[in-house]
């Protein structure tokens, strides 16, 4: 079993190194900081997919650039106001999981996968074709937002704290419960006169709109939005981040963010011929040696 003190201490740590960082840092280690906070958030969402719901989704990327897109539109129209973005890039993202989640719930597996997938490259296609709205392949300058990077990054942790803490009351709650025994086994959920589907899809809509919120905070940290955002690399590196630090535990999608961040940073300031090597053999290598993610450490 896990020491409850050891989970807490790891948690308090990783709590005040963030809480320290905008004082101990600055420049590209304050951006590098911003990143992983805002891939942590993605990761967060999607483990509740993965971890709890056992749906692993290809699809992510489709979330987080329509709310990239719909930070950078409507700061165009309204001026850049980051509450308003948020909203719109929660809902904008929410509603296309809510609309795609029906066919993609049909399937399961390796179908699931796929068809998540080309929902997301169906969103890609949109972008890049859609010039007057998205600019193509040129992309979408988004206004820089009145505030300095340091509160912008606390910002960006508050949120991601305050994501954790409600995902986490969501699954001890009943809600959370049914969505374990779901992805355990539906056909013992639906002899409880349960509904797996529903559950599933109401976890699929919210790990969208928290995906979007994610989407809209990279816009605005790196002011521009592209093809990039939406393409279905960054759905394999959330999922590559969820492996890293370990499904069914939130704080994994963190630990595997600053990873995944942090790893490939210190790699491409000495090459830009074996990122995704090293990345890659870390990946193998926690998979083999560590079975349930980084995060199984503090339990061993």
């Amino acid at each position: 079993m896990a020491d409850p003190r050891a989970r807490r201490v790891v948690v308090g740590a990783v709590v005040l190194a963030v809480a320290l960082a905008p004082a101990l840092l600055h420049g590209y280690a304050l951006y590098l900081a911003i990143e992983v906070v805002l891939y942590a958030i993605a990761a967060v969402a999607l483990d509740l997919l993965v971890g709890y719901a056992g749906l692993v989704s290809l699809g992510q990327a489709a979330f987080f650039g329509l709310g990239a897109y719909a930070a950078a539109i409507v700061s165009a129209h309204a001026g850049p106001n980051l509450a308003l973005t948020l909203a719109a890039g929660f809902v904008v993202a929410a509603l296309f999981a809510a609309i795609t989640a029906p066919l993609s719930l049909r399937s399961a597996g390796i179908f699931f996968l796929m068809i998540t997938l080309a929902f997301a490259q169906l969103v890609w296609a949109t972008a890049d074709k859609w010039h007057s709205v998205t600019g193509g392949s040129d992309g979408l300058v988004v206004p820089r937002l009145p505030m300095s990077d340091t509160l912008f990054y606390l910002i960006s942790v508050a949120l991601l704290l305050l994501i954790i803490a409600g995902l986490a009351r969501l699954l001890r709650s009943p809600f959370g419960r049914v969505l374990e025994a779901a992805r355990q086994s539906e056909t013992r959920t639906r002899a409880l006169g349960l509904s797996a589907f529903w559950y599933k899809y109401w976890a699929f809509v919210l790990a969208g709109g928290l995906t979007g919120l994610a989407g809209v905070l990279h816009a605005h940290h790196r002011n521009f939005v592209s093809l990039a955002d939406v393409d279905w690399t960054n759905s394999v590196v959330l999922l590559v981040m969820v492996l890293l630090g370990g499904a069914r535990s939130l704080w994994g999608g963190v630990i595997g963010a600053a990873v995944f961040v942090l790893l490939q940073a210190w790699i491409s300031s000495r090459t830009d011929k074996w990122e995704m090597f090293v990345i890659g053999a870390v990946l193998i290598a926690v998979v083999l040696f560590t079975r349930r993610g980084l995060w199984s450490l503090v339990n061993a």
